[in-house]
Formats: C-alpha cells, structure tokens, sequence
C-alpha cells in the first residue's frame, strides 16, 4: 500500500504588501495550528503590529 509521510515543513510570513518578512525553515511537521497562530502573533507584534499572514508547506515522500 501506498503512503504518504511528512519528512519536512516550512512557512513564510509576509506582510500587506506580501513582502516576505521571515522564513522558517525546518519546522516540526505535526505542530499544532495554535502555536502556528501564536507564532505569527508574536512575529506581528515585533514588526510593529502589522498584520501578517503566514504559509506553510509540508513535504511529503511518497513510499510504495
């Protein structure tokens, strides 16, 4: 059978003007969307209380 395991994650945080402001690179796979969100809510603080928005890619190995 088929399966598909996460092996890596990132995310991009940017600002209004979708100019990024900070990459993390080699996060944990499996972190909770709440501390995602708290982590943005810090980065929006330190950057003057901007509003930010985040996205995150997950790789994935497919095993056969």
């Amino acid at each position: 059978m088929t399966t598909l395991n996460r092996i890596s994650a990132s995310m991009r945080v940017m600002n209004d003007d979708k100019k990024r402001i900070c990459s993390v690179l080699g996060m944990a796979h499996d972190v909770e969307a709440a501390t995602v969100g708290n982590f943005v809510d810090a980065i929006e603080t330190l950057y003057n209380n901007c509003a930010c928005t985040a996205r995150m890619n997950i790789a994935l190995e497919v095993v056969r």
